[in-house]
């Protein structure tokens, strides 16, 4: 999806697309909360510091010379979709290094994969609902998303295959969006593919 709006909170303006991935933090967090042990919600909190701080500070990589005559440019700015994919990418870092102290039992992985798929899913939601994109792809993105997400939870059936179908069907959405697969949302679901491989695959080696 492409963001079409800006929202301002006092002195700081936000895209849209910022808005939805904030509201979709929360709001999964506090589903973590309810529905799992709050060890899981605690991670999950974890995981989200991580990704913004890494998000905001990756000016400093993306525009340097910026930060440098500017440094109040790291409130008001951030590293855009490279620092998207650096967040990312410090989250799943972050697990690996950690997943030793973790003790990851099956619960934390069911609550690992329903925060993969919700905060994908509700962010999509937000995002077509925030911005101002072509009909068809609202509406493919809303009704496709909402029913798998459904039918996932609902169901819980095999949580590898869930994942992966999940991934799949997320890039032939994508497809109907007007960025199609070269988005950041079709890369960051990538590596959030591999980070729940990694959580099934260190459960599963204990067995």
């Amino acid at each position: 999806m492409i963001n079409t709006e800006w929202f301002s909170i006092r002195a700081l303006t936000l895209p849209a697309t910022a808005i939805a991935l904030l509201l979709a933090f929360f709001i999964v967090w506090f589903i973590l909360r309810m529905q799992f042990s709050k060890q899981w919600a605690g991670l999950y909190g974890d995981a989200i510091f991580t990704f913004i701080i890494v998000w905001k500070f990756s000016l400093i990589v993306t525009d340097f010379s910026s930060v440098i005559e500017q440094p109040i440019g790291l409130i008001y700015f951030n590293g855009g979709t490279t620092g998207v994919y650096l967040g990312v990418i410090a989250v799943l870092v972050q697990f690996v290094w950690k997943k030793q102290k973790i003790q990851l039992d099956e619960e934390g992985v069911t609550a690992g994969i329903w925060a993969i798929l919700l905060t994908q899913s509700i962010y999509q939601w937000f995002v077509v609902l925030l911005n101002d994109n072509p009909v068809k792809s609202e509406v493919v993105t809303l009704i496709v998303l909402s029913i798998l997400t459904i039918f996932i939870l609902w169901k819980k059936t095999a949580i590898k295959t869930v994942l992966l179908i999940y991934t799949l069907v997320l890039m032939i959405v994508a497809v109907f969006q007007p960025q199609g697969l070269w988005q950041t949302a079709v890369g960051v679901s990538m590596l959030l593919f591999v980070l729940g491989y990694i959580m099934i695959q260190q459960v599963e080696g204990r067995k």
